[in-house]
Order: structure tokens, then sequence, then C-alpha cells
């Protein structure tokens, strides 16, 4: 890649017949685009995602050049240097693929999923509450508990879809669409419940109950474990190659003590 960066710059310094690039999809070059919006997408994105971030995150791409005159038009194959010879219905040479496209020299710059899981970790999400039975977040000593998850009627929760501004995404139409990985509940008396897929429920089907020991106001939480896929121009959804967490608001449970109170008949 410093070999492409360094020819570029002499070019800039003296216009002469030089080597055009342009990327494509791994695999998947359709009509000599990117790509960006084909099922091609889905392999090219896991193919570097075990990549440091220094490696490139993709998608894998790869990379073609052709000769052209001073001006950028096309040269005939016997005017390419020695060693290279065009190929393919576009007359061009496959040289090699990368997980880092936009530092391909000349390129249209396309959105990395780098750039994709930033915008993942920058998802306006919408709050979950937690809410109990009995109601009101009042309940007793040693009386079960049942446990729900309410969520905020603002941002996104899962299932629902974020389309990400195009400005920061070279103009492409990138949507996000988070999905739930797992809740796990705590519930302020030191005291959890979880991994979970569960959102809770009433009685007597809720499958999160909890039952206090002692009076007082407990400090509940959820902390909400999100995935999320990805979407290019109206494409097939992809798994974004990351998870987040993050601590929702929480919910004072007061918790009173019951007492038997004699009557006269």
């Amino acid at each position: 890649m410093r070999a492409l960066d360094a020819e570029y710059a002499r070019l800039l310094v003296k216009p002469q017949a030089h080597w055009r690039y342009r990327i494509a999809i791994s695999g998947c070059d359709l009509e000599g685009g990117p790509a960006l919006s084909g099922h091609c997408l889905a392999a090219a994105t896991a193919a570097c995602a075990d990549n440091s971030p220094r490696q490139g995150l993709g998608p894998l791409s790869d990379v073609y050049r052709w000769w052209v005159d001073r001006d950028g038009d096309p040269l005939p194959a016997e005017e390419w240097p020695a060693g290279s010879r065009p190929a393919g219905p576009l007359g061009q040479q496959l040289v090699g693929t990368t997980c880092l496209p936009n530092l391909v020299p000349g390129v249209r710059p396309v959105p990395t999923v780098e750039m994709i899981v930033a915008a993942f970790h920058q998802t306006r999400w919408a709050t979950a509450r937690v809410a109990t039975q009995p109601e009101g977040n009042t309940t007793l000593v040693n009386l079960e508990t049942f446990y729900r998850v309410q969520w905020s009627s603002e941002g996104f929760e899962p299932g629902e879809v974020d389309t990400v501004d195009p400005a920061r995404m070279y103009g492409y139409r990138v949507q996000i669409r988070p999905r739930l990985v797992s809740y796990r509940y705590h519930f302020g008396d030191g005291d959890s419940f979880g991994p979970t897929d569960s959102p809770g429920g009433t009685y007597p089907h809720g499958q999160v109950v909890h039952t206090y020991r002692e009076a007082g106001q407990f400090a509940s939480f959820v902390q909400v474990r999100f995935g999320a896929q990805f979407r290019v121009n109206g494409g097939p959804w992809i798994e974004v190659p990351d998870q987040v967490t993050v601590r929702q608001p929480a919910t004072t449970i007061t918790v009173k003590q019951a007492r038997s109170v004699l009557v006269n008949q």
C-alpha cells in the first residue's frame, strides 16, 4: 500500500502515464462497481472480522488496475508496462486484495466495517427500565416479585432500524438494526439474574422473579447487551462484528415488612 501512495504522489507532481485503480467487493465484481449491496458483502465482512483496526476490518476488496495516459484515458494493452496484461471484459488487471479499501489511491471511498461499527456504538438507544408486580414498584419482604422490561418510546430498541446520515458514509445509505443479545437484571440487594433473553413478565408466566429478604429501598436496573445487523443501499442484512453492553436507568423498588395485626371480633 505504501508503494501505491508513493506512485500517486509522483503523479501529482508530474503527470505521466500511470496506473488507475478501482476496488470491488472481493469475489463479487458486478459490472465494475463496488457491489456494496450484494450478497458477497457478508463474506467480505467476515473475511476481515478478526483483524485489528491497523490490519483493517474490511470489507475485503479486490484491487484492479489499468494503464492510462497522463490525461487518464486508457491505453491499449501493447502499451502496458512489461509483465502486465489486461483481462476480463473491462480490460483490467487484478493485483490483489485488501481489508483497507479506502487506502487504495484514487478510488471512490466506501463505508468500511470500522465506520459501521463506530456508527453502531453511536446508536441512540431506547432506554429499558424495570417495573415490578405487585404494581407501583412496591413489594413485601419474602413475597415473590415479578420483573419486566419497559422500553422508552424515544430511541431505537431491538428490531427497530436506524438510518445513518449518508454524509457520514460517503453518500451510501447504511442502516443499522439493533438486536437483543441478553438482559442481566440487578435487583439492588446484591443479587442478579442473567444473562437471559427474557424481557420478564407478570404473574403467573413471568420468568424473572426475585424475593427480597429485608425491607428497604433498592435501586434495581437491567443491563442490556446489544448486537446489530447492517445493510448498505437496501441490500441483505449482515451481522455487525461487535456487541455493546449498556447499563439502563435504575428504578427504586420499595420493600415493606408485612405485620400481623390482631383484630377483636
